[in-house]
Formats: C-alpha cells, sequence, structure tokens
C-alpha cells in the first residue's frame, strides 16, 4: 500500500519553488555518463548514474542543498535522473542526439552516441 502523505504536506511540496535547476545538474549527468560508459564501455543505469552525482563534489552539493530536505540524498540524486529520463520521454531534451537510450533490468539506461 501506497505511503498517505498530509494534503498540507503535498499542497507545499507542489507550491515550493524547486531548489535545484535543470540546465545545472542535467550537464553533470552527461558528462557523468559519458565518464561511466568510458570505463566501462556499456549502457550506464539510472541508478549508476544517481550513484556517480554523490560522488561528484559539485554534483553532491546540488543534491544536499536540493529539497524536499526531509528525502536522504539518495531519492533526491535519484530524482534528478529520472527528471533527465523524463525529459528524453517527452521529446524534449537537449541531450537526446547526444545519447542512446535503452531499457535494461527495467530502467533507463544511456550511453553516448558515438560518430560513425
Amino acid at each position: 500500500m501506497p505511503e498517505l502523505w498530509p494534503l498540507g504536506h503535498i499542497a507545499r511540496a507542489m507550491t515550493t519553488q524547486p531548489t535545484w535547476k535543470q540546465s545545472e545538474v542535467f550537464p553533470i549527468i552527461a558528462r557523468l555518463i559519458g565518464e561511466e560508459h568510458q570505463q566501462h564501455g556499456r549502457f550506464v543505469v539510472a541508478h549508476e548514474i544517481a550513484a556517480r552525482l554523490l560522488q561528484d563534489g559539485e554534483a553532491r552539493a546540488i543534491v544536499e542543498a536540493a529539497r524536499p530536505q526531509d528525502w536522504s540524498l539518495e531519492p533526491r540524486a535519484s530524482n534528478m535522473v529520472a527528471w533527465f529520463s523524463q525529459r528524453f520521454t517527452v521529446g524534449e531534451s537537449e541531450w537526446q542526439r547526444a545519447f542512446e537510450r535503452t531499457r535494461v533490468d527495467d530502467q533507463w539506461a544511456y550511453k553516448p552516441i558515438t560518430p560513425v
């Protein structure tokens, strides 16, 4: 059964401005995907990207400052990766020409598109 949140909590979450910007986080995600792919030569799954966000100094600072503050760092990082994926899904990502996307173990995964 899903966790039920009090309506006041939901209303506050919906009216609170985000504390991180896609334009700041998405280039970091793109860089980390490229680094992971270069090291391992395979698609990089979402949970690996989120973990790398927490290992990267610049990204970790953004994750630590992000709301909701009552979430631990891992869900905050995963949320950022989920937004990166969402922009692909709706066809509004500037990264669509840079990365190939597929499903691996029921998660979105990415690798750089290499020039032929």
